[in-house]
């Protein structure tokens, strides 16, 4: 999930400092997290402001996956669903060649649009056809195990 692409920036890296706060506010958050609770985060503002922040389970979960990136230095960035990736972003996301995508794309099995004579690949259709080929994996193995099976071979 964190080695996603960006389109505008680079991605970020957090420095030795900040990956030490990081690493304290992860440690924190953790059993949180980890039990899909809601939480309630106090703000105390330079000039006696307290702003109280709700965040949802899914927010905190998500805050402390990106916490645990940063407190390890891993480079990471958040890509919108709707953004569009060139065919090199979409095959570095995929990890495969970009000949492979350019095939996939024109075979029809990931929709893209064209901007001049560049491809365009969407994020969320890029998830989606990831999603499909784990499927069709898992599916196989099944079948492999299935058929291992049948003729006595485990």
């Amino acid at each position: 999930m964190l080695a996603l692409l960006d389109q505008t920036h680079e991605p970020f890296i957090a420095d030795k400092a900040e990956a030490l706060i990081a690493r304290q506010a992860a440690d924190r958050l953790k059993a949180v997290a980890e039990a899909g609770e809601s939480i309630r985060i106090t703000v105390d503002g330079e000039t006696d402001h307290r702003v109280i922040v709700p965040l949802p389970a899914r927010a905190v979960a998500l805050i402390h996956q990106v916490l645990v990136a940063m407190a390890d230095q891993t480079p990471m960035s958040l890509i919108p669903h709707a953004a569009e990736l060139t065919t090199q972003q979409a095959a570095d996301y995929l990890n495969v060649s970009r000949p492979h995508l350019v095939r996939q794309l024109d075979s029809g099995k990931l929709p893209f649009r064209k901007v001049g004579s560049h491809r365009r690949v969407r994020f969320a259709d890029l998830v989606a056809y990831e999603r499909a080929c784990r499927e069709t994996q898992k599916a196989a193995l099944a079948e492999l195990n299935a058929e291992a099976h049948r003729l006595g071979l485990e």
